[in-house]
């Protein structure tokens, strides 16, 4: 769809440099855009190479000093990224979702509520007791258990598992692979065998949350695990059972959460790290990318490392550690030093 920099500054909310009726067809990163192609400058590092791009125009951070050619435009605004996701909203493609009403080949089973306006794909199973709210979407092959809540404005994609007893809250998009309210991995080791113990609680994911491909979350032993308003899950997140993520938490891609991890709001755990069991975290943590927290951290905390520990204090240790062949080698020179005076000591004292 064409649309003009005038348009787009009305989507963002941006201030025009340049020609407002300058056209573009599509957006793309500076290196591979070409003249009919709005791109965006976050850093100095890119305001400064514009001009050598092929770009008509691109949204750029205020503040920033461009190098422009007088064939580009700008749209100035107070930030890049948010600017570009607005504009992309504007562009993207509508999803192939299912015809609004039921498909032949789905299974709905007894006392299912199913509201106004609901699309569900081929192949669909939603269990007895289910519900179903307005404007959701199931896409195909997607399977949702006995007396389970979805709400309102959700899109559930291709081969999402949610079991029996879980809530989804509204607006919440869970991406393909998602399993949802799987059992909780507990057992009591006794004579000479794991004895498994039944997780009877459930699953609670609050309103505006998305769970990235294959993300997992398991039910709770007693009461539910719960999800926190607004947060997003990377792929590959596993959560486990009775853990409490506060509002807006950030979980990134291969992260795992611990058993019954207790965590306020706007958590934020970068990919590959993990949380063991059992931990309280404060509001406003942070855990950075291929860590492992084993300790309770307090509100504000960012940590780093296996063991995480503060950040000061991580990188003081990994700057002694570069320093340890030179010090090694120090302390063998010394050490030959100490015996040839020892040597000579000897041989002089004869």
């Amino acid at each position: 769809m064409p649309f003009s920099a005038l348009q787009a500054a009305e989507w963002c909310g941006g201030k025009i440099e340049g020609v407002p009726g300058q056209l573009f067809d599509s957006m793309e990163s500076m290196e591979l855009s070409q003249a009919n192609q709005l791109t965006f400058i976050g850093t100095a590092h890119y305001a400064r190479k514009f001009d050598q791009c092929q770009a008509g125009g691109a949204v750029c951070r205020e503040g920033l000093t461009v190098s422009r050619r007088v064939d580009q435009t700008l749209i100035i605004v107070p930030d890049a990224d948010l600017a570009v996701a607005e504009i992309l909203a504007r562009l993207a493609p509508l999803p192939p979702f299912p015809p609004a009403g039921i498909h032949p080949t789905a299974v709905i089973g007894d006392s299912v509520t199913i509201g106004a306006e609901v699309r569900i794909g081929p192949n669909c199973v939603v269990q007895a007791g289910a519900n179903i709210g307005d404007h959701t979407v199931l896409m195909a092959q997607s399977f949702v258990g006995r007396e389970s809540r979805i709400g309102q404005e959700c899109v559930i994609w291709p081969q999402v598992v949610i079991r029996d007893g879980c809530s989804i809250g509204n607006r919440v998009i869970l991406h393909s692979g998602c399993v949802i309210g799987a059992d909780g991995f507990g057992y009591r080791f006794a004579d000479g065998r794991h004895v498994k113990i039944p997780q009877i609680g459930g699953v609670i994911i609050e309103d505006d949350c998305e769970l990235g491909a294959n993300t997992t979350v398991d039910r709770g032993k007693f009461s539910n695990t719960i999800i926190g308003q607004g947060s997003k899950l990377d792929n590959l997140v596993q959560v486990g059972h009775n853990v409490r993520l506060g509002k807006h938490t950030i979980l990134v891609a291969h992260v795992a959460v611990g058993g019954s991890v207790h965590a306020g709001d706007y958590l934020v755990v970068g990919g590959a790290s993990i949380l063991a069991d059992h931990l309280r975290i404060g509001a406003g943590a942070q855990v950075a990318a291929f860590s492992a927290a084993t300790s309770d951290m307090a509100p504000g905390d960012r940590v780093v490392g296996t063991p995480a520990r503060p950040g000061k204090q991580f990188f003081s240790e990994l700057r002694a550690l570069h320093k340890l062949p030179a010090l090694v080698q120090k302390i063998q020179q010394l050490e030959q030093r100490i015996t040839e005076l020892e040597s000579s000591t000897k041989n002089n004292s004869h």
